[in-house]
């Protein structure tokens, strides 16, 4: 049986409101090398990246000016969620990607890729 839950997620402090979908994901590149004593890993840096999706499109024209969405030189902005009992951070979150969308059943999405700087655990 799977565990029912929800993220919750806010920027810089404040809640997302009316958030359906949270998708934070860390990538590093990770190389493994055969060497006369045997494998070595060596591995890059951290990258972190989210995903957010909005079922709703009303008043999410304010999210997007709050997160600078459409602004050439975006200041940044942190980006927290919680996993389970723990809170991570995001700094340095940029929105890399936007993604309005409907179709002829009348269903509705917007979806936002930000990219992200560093990682904060909370609970460590």
């Amino acid at each position: 049986m799977s565990e029912y839950a929800s993220i919750p997620c806010r920027v810089d402090g404040a809640d997302v409101p009316a958030v359906s979908d949270v998708g934070p994901a860390m990538s590093r590149t990770v190389n493994q090398n055969a060497t006369t004593q045997g494998i070595k890993q060596t591995h890059g840096q951290c990258k972190f990246q989210s995903t957010i999706t909005f079922k709703t499109l009303n008043d999410r024209s304010t999210f997007l000016r709050k997160v600078e969405a459409y602004k050439n030189q975006p200041k940044g902005f942190n980006f927290s969620y919680d996993l389970g009992g723990d809170t991570f951070t995001l700094t340095g979150s940029i929105v890399s990607a936007v993604q309005a969308q409907t179709d002829q059943d009348g269903a509705a999405s917007l979806q936002l890729t930000i990219m992200h700087e560093d990682l904060i655990d909370e609970n460590a």
